[in-house]
C-alpha cells in the first residue's frame, strides 16, 4: 500500500485527486495483497487435511480397494491339498464267477492328489504376488490423487488471483473512463478515446466473466477428486508464496528409485510375472495321487479286500504345449523387467525436469515480482496522472495497463508452475514436505 502525505500547498485539485484515485487502485491491478482471513494458502499439510477423507469418497479409489480386498481373500484360498474323491458302487457276478459272498459286492474308494511337486505353493505364491500387486495399485492411486488434488486446487487458486486482477482492472478502467467521459463536453477528450475506453471496459467485464466461469470449473474438479458433489462449496483458495531455490541432489534419484508409484507399482507387476513363471513351470510335473480302494460284502458287511494304488500323471504327452506355456510367461516376464528399467531410467531424467522446472517458475516469478512489476507500476502512474489531467496519452495508459496485468498474472502462473513441480516431486519422492536445499551459484547457472 503506497502512502501519500499532502501538504496545504500541494493539495491537488478534483483533477489531480482523481488521478491519484486511479494511481491507487492501479497498485491493486499490479500485485493484489491477501483475499481474505478465510482464504486458504494450497499447501502439502492442507492436501493432506482435504485428503484424508478421500478414501472414504472417492469411488474409483474405493473400487481398487475392494479388488485389493479381493485378491488377498483369493491369495487366502488358494488350496495347499485338493479335495478328496469319493467312489462307491455295486459288483455284480455271473453264474460262473465267484460267490459275492467271497469276494464281496459292495466297492468302496477315495482318491486323494498329493501335494508333492508343489504345484500347489506355486499358485499360493502367485496369488499372493497379486495381492500385493492388486494393493499397491490402490496405494498408488491414493498418492496419485493427492498430487491432483494438489494441482487442482493451485489452478483454482491462480484463477481466483486473475479474478481478482481483472475486477481491480475493471475499477480502474471504469474510473478512468468516467474521468474521460466528464471532459468530453470541453472538448479535451475526441469521443475516438471515449469509445476506445469504453470497448476496453465492456472486453475486461467479459473477461471477468469468463474467468469465473472457469473458476466454478476448477471447484468442481477439485470436488471430483474429493468424491463429493460437483456443487459443494470449495471455499476460496489463494496461491502461496515463491518457494526457495532448488538445487538438484543424487539422493533425490535413488529417493525416487524407491518411492516413485509407477516403480513401485510396475516391481510388483515383475515378481508377479515371475510367480507366474514359476507356477507355470511347475505345472509341467506330473500329479500324483494316492487312492484306497476296499470291497465288502453286503450280506454281513464284512471286508473281502482292499488295495492302495498310486497314479502318476503323464504330462509328456504335451510336451510342447507346456513349453510355449513358459516360454509365453517368460516373454512377460523379460517385458515386465524391461519396463521396470525404462521407468528407472525415466523417474531419474524427470528428478531434473521438475528441479529445473520449479526452479524456472521461481526465477520468473521474481522477475515479475521484484523487476518487472515495480517498474511498470511506477510508469502507469505517471501515465494515469498525465491522462487524467489532460495531458496523457491514452494509448501509451493502456499499454501500460496491459504490461502491468500480464506481468502480475505472469507472476502468478509462475507461482502456480512452481508448486506444481514441487508437487511432482513430493510423488515421485515420497516426501511430505519439500526438503530444505541450499543451491550453490555454479548449479543454478547450469540450469536451463
Amino acid at each position: 500500500m503506497m502512502t501519500v502525505a499532502l501538504s496545504r500547498r500541494h493539495r491537488p485539485r478534483p483533477r489531480t485527486l482523481f488521478a491519484l484515485l486511479a494511481a491507487l487502485s492501479l497498485q491493486g491491478t499490479a500485485l493484489p495483497a491477501d483475499i481474505s482471513a478465510e482464504a486458504q494458502v494450497v499447501s502439502p499439510a492442507a492436501v493432506r487435511r482435504l485428503a484424508d477423507a478421500i478414501k472414504s469418497r472417492h469411488p474409483g479409489l474405493q473400487a481398487l480397494g475392494l479388488r485389493a480386498g479381493a485378491a488377498r481373500e483369493d491369495a487366502e484360498a488358494v488350496r495347499q491339498w485338493a479335495d478328496p474323491t469319493l467312489r462307491a458302487g455295486g459288483i455284480g457276478y455271473g453264474s460262473r464267477g465267484p460267490a459275492p459272498s467271497e469276494e464281496g459286492d459292495l466297492a468302496l474308494g477315495i482318491t486323494q492328489p498329493l501335494p508333492i511337486f508343489g504345484k500347489e505353493s506355486a499358485a499360493r505364491d502367485l496369488a499372493r504376488a497379486g495381492s500385493r500387486t492388486a494393493q499397491e495399485a490402490h496405494d498408488v492411486r491414493w498418492q496419485v490423487l493427492q498430487r491432483d488434488l494438489m494441482e487442482r486446487l493451485l489452478e483454482a487458486a491462480f484463477l481466483n488471483r486473475q479474478i481478482d486482477l481483472a475486477t481491480a482492472d475493471l475499477e480502474w478502467l471504469r474510473r478512468i473512463s468516467v474521468g474521460l467521459e466528464a471532459r468530453l463536453p470541453g472538448g479535451t477528450t475526441s469521443p475516438a478515446q471515449g469509445l476506445r475506453l469504453r470497448n476496453e471496459v465492456s472486453e475486461a467485464e467479459t473477461r471477468l466473466r469468463l474467468q469465473r466461469v472457469e473458476a466454478r470449473d476448477a471447484e468442481v474438479r477439485i470436488n471430483r477428486v474429493l468424491g463429493l458433489p460437483i456443487d459443494h462449496p470449495v471455499g476460496r483458495w489463494e496461491l502461496p508464496k515463491v518457494a526457495a531455490a532448488l538445487a538438484y541432489r543424487p539422493e533425490w534419484s535413488r529417493q525416487a528409485l524407491a518411492s516413485e508409484p509407477r516403480l513401485r507399482l510396475a516391481r510388483k507387476a515383475q515378481d508377479e510375472a515371475s510367480a507366474r513363471v514359476e507356477a507355470t513351470r511347475r505345472s509341467r510335473r506330473p500329479n500324483l495321487s494316492l487312492g484306497l480302494d476296499s470291497r465288502q460284502y453286503t450280506g454281513d458287511g464284512g471286508l473281502r479286500n482292499g488295495s492302495a494304488i498310486l497314479s502318476l500323471s503323464l504330462p509328456w504327452w504335451n510336451r510342447d504345449a507346456y513349453q510355449r506355456d513358459l516360454s509365453r510367461d517368460r516373454l512377460r516376464a523379460e517385458a515386465a523387467q524391461r519396463e521396470v528399467d525404462d521407468l528407472e531410467a525415466e523417474v531419474t531424467q524427470e528428478i531434473h525436469h521438475w528441479v529445473t522446472r520449479a526452479e524456472g517458475a521461481r526465477l520468473r516469478a521474481e522477475l515479475a515480482s521484484q523487476t518487472l512489476l515495480p517498474r511498470i507500476r511506477a510508469a502507469q502512474e505517471v501515465a494515469t496522472a498525465g491522462l487524467a489531467g489532460g495531458t496523457g496519452d491514452l494509448r501509451e495508459a493502456l499499454d501500460l495497463r496491459r504490461q502491468g496485468l500480464e506481468a502480475a498474472i505472469d507472476h502468478a502462473s509462475a507461482l502456480r508452475d512452481q508448486w506444481s513441480a514441487i508437487a511432482e516431486l513430493l510423488l515421485l519422492c515420497g516426501w511430505q514436505e519439500l526438503p530444505a536445499t541450499v543451491p550453490s551459484p555454479e548449479r543454478l547457472s547450469s540450469l536451463p
